[in-house]
């Protein structure tokens, strides 16, 4: 992880904890968010929320974490479950101790159905819950619209978007026209070293080179990446991943 936050050193202000996965669980997120602040990054981490109690003190106290991005439709996914009982009071108490710190706290709703606005019954408790939390004087419901968020209190926003699935086989190809922000304002370093050209490119299914053996200036110029951006500038997708992916339908 050091030597590739020297590889990547001058390209990004910025670095994005995870791709997949529970970036909360990882034993090394100590070491992890105190080398960022060592090479002058700021991190933005995304989380299920399950394990903020645990976690709490390390991230209040860390001076490179700048923003928390917490998936509350897992909370949708396990209704009904008892031990997620205390997910929301947990959350809410994160979010009331880290007023002091000036982190960004970005709350997520991302289960709508496809082509529909109505609210999944789950989403219903989590929006009052939050109205009462932040004593807002009209439903949730009326402020919000998929792809746009709406702020709840000084540094805590909250959005609502279609579910999304993973691009991979057997996803099925939607079409070949469109655009995307990879390779434009970001790229993301799977575990070996891998580089793929966006944050759902999990299973590296357009692998453009790899960290350990190359410069990222290399990566970035090869004939595929190129490709790629010139496609995307002309709405026109190259590759099999981007035509299976719904994501990039919101561009």
């Amino acid at each position: 992880f050091r030597a590739i936050l020297r590889t990547i050193e001058g390209y990004t202000d910025y670095l994005a904890l995870h791709v997949l996965g529970e970036p909360l669980l990882h034993p090394e997120l100590a070491e992890i968010l105190a080398l960022c602040q060592e090479h002058g990054l700021k991190v933005n981490l995304t989380t299920n929320g399950t394990l903020l109690s645990q976690r709490r003190e390390l991230l209040l106290a860390s001076p490179a974490l700048r923003q928390v991005n917490i998936s509350l439709h897992s909370f949708s996914e396990q209704d009904g479950d008892p031990t997620i009982s205390g997910y929301l009071p947990e959350i809410l108490s994160f979010i009331r101790e880290a007023e002091a710190t000036g982190l960004l706290i970005s709350l997520r709703l991302w289960n709508l159905p496809p082509k529909s606005t109505n609210l999944p019954s789950p989403n219903e408790t989590i929006l009052k819950t939050l109205e009462d939390f932040f004593g807002l004087p009209e439903p949730l419901a009326d402020r919000l619209t998929p792809g746009h968020g709406t702020t709840l209190a000084a540094k805590v926003f909250l959005s609502q978007n279609p579910r999304f699935t993973w691009p991979h086989a057997p996803a099925p190809d939607l079409d070949d026209t469109g655009t995307c922000r990879g390779l434009k304002d970001h790229v993301a370093i799977l575990v070996d070293g891998t580089v793929v050209p966006c944050c759902l490119d999990a299973e590296a299914d357009i692998p453009l080179g790899n960290i350990h053996a190359q410069s990222l200036a290399e990566i970035l110029s090869t004939p595929r990446a190129e490709a790629m951006r010139t496609g995307f500038s002309q709405r026109r997708l190259t590759e099999s991943l981007c035509r299976r992916c719904s994501f990039r339908q919101s561009f």
